[in-house]
This record gives structure tokens, C-alpha cells and sequence, in this order.
């Protein structure tokens, strides 16, 4: 099993949330990366919306397409 150093403080919260929850160190490291994951696709896909309503003619393009 690949092993992955964190921080003393990262630990403590990582004990803490298991105490919290009842849940294993890996599934809270799980979790945290699977919504790290998430929020990053989401930005990119708020970044390409930002770039494409930025070109007036794509947008447009984009809205009637939607009205269609």
C-alpha cells in the first residue's frame, strides 16, 4: 500500500474528523479528494462558461442553440 506523508497538524484533524465521524483515515481522505476532485472540474467548467460568454458571437451562438 502506496504511504503518503502529511503535515502533524493534517493528522490531528484527520484524528479528529475519525473521532467525529467513526470513519476510517482513509475514507475521510477519500472523501476530501473525491470533493477536491469535484470543485475543481466545477471551476473549469465556470472558467470555459466565463471564456465562451466573453465572445459576444459564441454566446449568442450558445443562447439560441438553448432557445431552440
Amino acid at each position: 500500500m502506496p504511504a503518503t506523508r502529511i503535515s502533524l497538524e493534517d493528522h490531528r484533524v484527520l484524528q479528529n474528523l475519525a473521532a467525529r465521524t467513526g470513519k476510517r483515515h482513509q475514507e475521510i481522505i477519500h472523501e476530501a479528494l473525491d470533493n477536491y476532485q469535484r470543485d475543481q472540474l466545477l471551476d473549469d467548467i465556470n472558467s470555459a462558461f466565463d471564456r465562451l460568454r466573453a465572445n459576444k458571437k459564441r454566446w449568442a451562438e450558445e443562447i439560441a442553440e438553448r432557445e431552440f
